[in-house]
């Protein structure tokens, strides 16, 4: 199939992330064939009239638990530990397959709604949420949530099971070791050396609360960055989810065995976790991606907003208006996240990578004047004004409509599993 996207203004060209120019964008099947102005309306199938539009790269929403969606709102205003462990995991235990399916096909819905095209997840019954991502389009890198107990071995066959039955040009599976105060030495040294033999990724909640550093250094003599560096696991690609609580000595080891952190800047303010030293990690030259962490802890997957927040945090919190600019946020709102998914030739709109693009409108009243159309990305856009996202080639939602989801059908199985979890 072929579809041309005609003269939108397109942001992401580059890995620079810092101009925009007009030109047309034809996609063959799953790739972006020509990027070029006025391509010929007839060497297409399919042409949207993308004038009013601002073409970006698919958001990447770099850290979030899918099946976790149907606990939204469930228990919030909590420090982490009692919502963690007294509010989220006991409730876990009433979730199945079933409802970790329809949970998924939740978040995926709200994610590209609001123009995600690529998600990182972490959770149990891992096969449905690749049932829902093979099912929707969207492009995604799973792992099965790894902790010590007896069904340790378990999940880590079902971790081998996933990479077997699922790997494929729209889904990569990592390893998912939780972090280190619900993984054993053991099972992280066993996780270090299964991600190498099969050359994939891992990803890992690192140093996200105070009470996680201080007991690493009671128990290690080190902080979890050192402790986890110590065992290899940095010794593949890893994602590092949160690292609010890290300093120097961690950034440079960040740093020097090439992790990417994924920022999740509401999830942390939230739980009241506080504040991650983001530009300085970004100064050290770490790649950091942006999460959105859960909707059990967000409360919400938009990354249009997170990227809002982003931005405006960490402007605060130096008081210093310039850094953290709306081309840096972008970037590290979609390439630096496709960076870390071990895809190839995603997070640009370039000839040759995988058409993954979304069209903004341009000409909604909050977008007006467009002076900067990126500074009006990040400070200025909402969902609403998400007109069409494309994944692979493939247009998962048009002009309000979800083309791979029964928005109405998910609508009534989730009201069902709300009455359930009430029980």
């Amino acid at each position: 199939m072929k579809l041309l996207l005609k003269n939108p203004v397109i942001i992401g060209y580059d890995e620079n992330f810092k101009d925009f120019y007009r030109s047309d964008i034809l996609i063959v099947n799953d790739k972006i064939e020509k990027v070029y102005p006025n391509i010929e309306i007839h060497d297409a199938d399919i042409v949207i009239d993308a004038e009013k539009y601002i073409a970006i790269p698919g958001l990447v929403n770099a850290h979030t638990h899918c099946g976790q969606t149907v606990l939204r709102s469930y228990a919030d205003d909590l420090p982490f530990n009692e919502w963690l462990f007294d509010r989220v995991f006991p409730l876990e235990s009433k979730l199945n397959q079933q409802i970790v399916y329809y949970s998924s096909l939740l978040g995926i819905a709200e994610m590209i709604k609001s123009g995600t095209t690529l998600f990182f997840d972490m959770y149990f019954y891992e096969d449905m949420t690749a049932k829902a991502v093979s099912e929707t389009g969207i492009r995604a890198v799973l792992s099965r949530g790894l902790q010590t107990d007896e069904n340790e071995h378990k999940r880590i066959e079902e971790t081998l099971k996933l990479i077997q039955d699922y790997s494929s040009d729209r889904i990569k599976i990592f390893f998912g070791p939780h972090s280190i105060y619900t993984c054993s030495t053991e099972l992280l040294e066993n996780v270090s050396k299964l991600a190498f033999d099969y050359n994939t990724g891992i990803m890992i909640h690192v140093s996200e609360s105070e009470n996680e550093v201080n007991e690493c250094f009671e128990r290690h003599d080190c902080s979890p960055v050192k402790y986890l560096s110590d065992l290899g696991i940095f010794d593949s690609p890893t994602v590092a989810a949160h690292c609010v609580y890290v300093d120097n000595d961690d950034i440079d080891i960040l740093n020097r065995k090439c992790v990417t952190v994924a920022y999740n800047p509401t999830s942390n303010l939230k739980l009241g976790n506080g504040f991650a030293p983001i530009y300085s990690m970004i100064q050290s030259g770490i790649n950091v991606a942006i999460g959105t962490d859960s909707a059990a802890s967000n409360n919400n997957l938009n990354m249009i907003e997170e990227m809002h927040i982003a931005s405006l945090l960490e402007k605060g919190l130096y008081k210093l208006p310039n850094i953290m600019n709306a081309s840096q946020i972008l970037k590290m709102a979609t390439f630096n996240g496709a960076y870390a998914s071990l895809f190839e030739n995603i997070g640009l709109i370039k000839e040759g990578y995988k058409a993954d693009i979304v069209l903004i409108d341009n000409e909604s009243l909050n977008m007006m004047p467009n002076f900067n159309p990126i500074s009006n990305i990040v400070y200025s856009a909402n969902p609403e004004n998400i007109k069409t996202v494309i994944c692979n080639g493939k247009i998962l939602y048009k002009d309000g409509k979800l083309t791979t989801i029964d928005e109405e059908g998910l609508k009534k199985e989730i009201k069902d599993i709300m009455k359930y979890l009430n029980e």
